[in-house]
């Protein structure tokens, strides 16, 4: 026969043992953190590349208007590319993650600047002037300040993805970060003169994309450092 002790401790070893499907997703859910997290450093890479496959190779006046109307819609969204290191370097401190946050707002403040200069206003210009001297030598001026500025805020996203592969190779060793933070300076070098453009800029947006997704899955929220874990 059972004792009453013994019902009494399979009732509290039920009580205190998780059933299987609570322990199965406990068991998902860091997996499933980690893949949105993934994906949403990657989301926005991915988005410019596929606007790079409207993006005219030429401003002329028959390319002006959707010149224009692209360029405004990268407004938003240029600046948004800074947001991948941001999330990365989340709850981190030090000196490589002050610098690549650094880098992260000199990229937003200047390459948005190219994008107003050279995209919105010398679109407009583009659609509105029929003057074709007055068109070169006012594009001409704005491409050499949009060019300037751009160059300075691809600069700043070079220096933010060395960073922040610097930091992360930090905390978590530089083995598990060396394939995405390759990947993603290689393609912020690239970057440096690519802008958008197919084929060029839309693959160098892929590989940015690459590159964040490879360190986010190197590095997921919570885990400990190589030193502490090792």
């Amino acid at each position: 026969m059972i004792s009453r002790t013994d019902i009494r401790l399979r009732r509290e070893q039920h009580m205190t043992t998780p059933p299987l499907a609570d322990l199965l997703r406990r068991r998902r859910a860091p997996a499933r953190r980690t893949a949105l997290r993934v994906a949403a450093l990657a989301s926005v890479p991915v988005v410019l590349a596929l606007t790079g496959l409207l993006h005219p190779h030429h401003l002329t006046p028959d390319t002006a208007e959707r010149w224009t109307t692209l360029h405004l819609l990268l407004l938003p969204l240029f600046p948004l590319l800074a947001g991948s290191p941001l999330l990365l370097l989340r709850g981190m401190g030090g000196p490589w993650a002050t610098t690549a946050r650094l880098g992260c707002y000199i990229y937003a403040i200047f390459y948005t600047a190219l994008d107003a200069i050279a995209g919105v206003a010398y679109g407009t210009l583009t659609a509105n002037t029929d003057d074709p001297a007055t068109l070169t030598r006012a594009g001409a001026a704005l491409d050499v300040v949009g060019g300037t500025l751009g160059l300075i805020g691809s600069l700043g996203f070079l220096l933010a993805s060395v960073a922040t592969t610097a930091a992360l190779a930090a905390r978590h060793g530089g083995r598990r970060a060396a394939a995405g933070g390759t990947v993603l300076i290689t393609a912020s070098v690239l970057w440096l003169g690519s802008h958008i453009y197919w084929p060029e800029g839309v693959l160098t947006a892929l590989a940015l994309g690459l590159g964040f997704a490879l360190l986010g899955i190197a590095s997921p929220r919570g885990a400990a450092p190589e030193s502490a874990a090792g």
